[in-house]
């Protein structure tokens, strides 16, 4: 029993109002399916229907399936995926995931290294009963937070197990009536890997089982496994001087887009030679970087049609993680924004380069407290705040010499979470 009523019941009522909210969605995503091609090639594999090619190396075999839900989610994920590979050598894995630029970046980072590289189904049960009976996987690893009722409970029905690795959960309560559900969903993980004694915490608040759930650290520390070195190449081909001072701007939102051209711009007017590449967290944002651009008078190129200007707008998808090892100084977007939060502000730490963030950390908030802890990032309030940073790691060789070394301490401190994670995942299985 759970709070009085049964598991059955309270399936059933998950079941019954997410085939309501299809239903009710069905138009929208149609509509945005053939007028703006959103979700194109998304709605076969989401509904289970899955072509002889992507099915071809699992038959006859058992799947090792990992699921991360976003890009971020992805890079975090490919060293665990890369360590499980080596842990199950004659295992097919799987990777799935929840959007396009999940999948883009799925296939940047693991095509080769994976066998199967798909859409997760939508969490109804006969969309999951037809994926789990054409791949039959022994072991079900969800990424972060991602965790759907039903793909939990019929992929632990089918004989898998099921972990949640690099897990986290904040302080934030479901309501009371759903709180029995939570509890029901939890109990059918075999394992919690936290990321932090905070998540843990949490986790055990709503209801996990006290003795499945432990802190094996952050995948994020191990993710974007970048290849360094190769900054006087990428300023060639990016048409940057060898000595020009470079900021790079990823992930950007709407929030930021004016603080960091108002920067840009203000710096430039000061005399110094600054260079941007500035990378949108949603291509949908191009044009709008482009028009800030436009209405300052700074001179910018697109990625995709080549050149070279004082600002670079990629607008291409995969590329900014490499791009990091062209900058001077690095500003990671959405902690500007309240209702999103902090995107991955390591990508640059593992390019050496000093980062700087906003005060919103969202999801981000327990890497950003180690940043701030080990003097590795500045923190930023707003327009006036990002200036004042930019121009201080930009004209004052101790600050940056400081945030560097603060930086490289704490990737030293917190590395090797991929490697525990795979080690207890496998002692789990066995």
């Amino acid at each position: 029993m759970a709070g009085g009523l049964s598991v059955r019941f309270w399936y059933l009522l998950y079941n019954v109002v997410l085939h309501l909210g299809a239903l009710f969605c069905l138009p929208v995503w149609l509509a945005r399916r053939y007028l703006g091609g959103r979700y194109r090639g998304q709605f076969r594999e989401r509904m289970g229907l899955l072509s002889p090619e992507l099915v071809a190396p699992f038959e006859g075999k058992r799947a090792l399936w990992v699921h991360a839900a976003s890009a971020g989610e992805t890079v975090s994920a490919a060293p665990l995926v890369r360590r499980l590979k080596a842990a199950f050598p004659d295992s097919p894995v799987l990777f799935t995931v929840t959007s396009r630029y999940g999948k883009e970046m799925a296939t940047r980072l693991l095509h080769g290294e994976v066998e199967g590289i798909a859409f997760s189904p939508l969490d109804l049960p006969l969309f999951v009963g037809r994926f789990l009976q054409r791949f039959r996987p022994f072991l079900y690893v969800m990424v972060e937070t991602d965790l759907w009722p039903n793909m939990v409970r019929m992929a632990r029905r089918s004989g898998s197990r099921v972990v949640l690795a690099s897990g986290h959960a904040s302080a934030k309560r479901s309501l009371r009536l759903l709180r029995p559900f939570g509890r029901v969903t939890l109990g059918q993980v075999d394992a919690f890997l936290m990321q932090t004694p905070q998540s843990m915490q949490h986790l055990l608040r709503r209801g996990a089982p006290q003795g499945r759930v432990e802190v094996l650290g952050n995948l994020k520390f191990d993710g974007a496994e970048v290849q360094t070195g190769e900054r006087d190449a990428l300023r060639r081909e990016l048409g940057i001087k060898p000595d020009a001072p470079v900021l790079v701007a990823g992930s950007t939102l709407r929030e930021d887009e004016a603080p960091v051209l108002d920067a840009v711009y203000t710096l430039r007017q000061e005399g110094l030679d600054l260079h941007a590449i500035v990378a949108p967290r949603r291509q949908e944002r191009v044009q709008a970087v482009a028009d800030g651009c436009r209405a300052r008078g700074l001179d910018y190129v697109l990625r995709t049609a080549g050149g070279a200007a004082p600002v670079l707008i990629l607008d291409t998808m995969g590329e900014l993680a490499r791009s990091y090892d062209a900058a001077d100084v690095a500003y990671v977007g959405g902690g500007l924004t309240p209702s999103v939060g902090l995107h991955n502000i390591l990508e640059p730490a593992l390019c050496g380069v000093p980062v700087l963030f906003g005060l919103h950390h969202g999801k981000a908030a327990a890497v950003a407290a180690e940043f701030l802890r080990h003097d590795a990032g500045l923190e930023v309030t707003d327009g006036p705040g990002l200036l004042r940073g930019l121009r201080s790691v930009l004209t004052d060789p101790a600050t940056r010499a400081r945030l560097v070394r603060g930086a490289a301490q704490l990737l030293r401190t917190h590395r090797g979470a991929a490697q525990r994670q795979a080690d207890r995942i496998r002692e789990i299985v066995a």
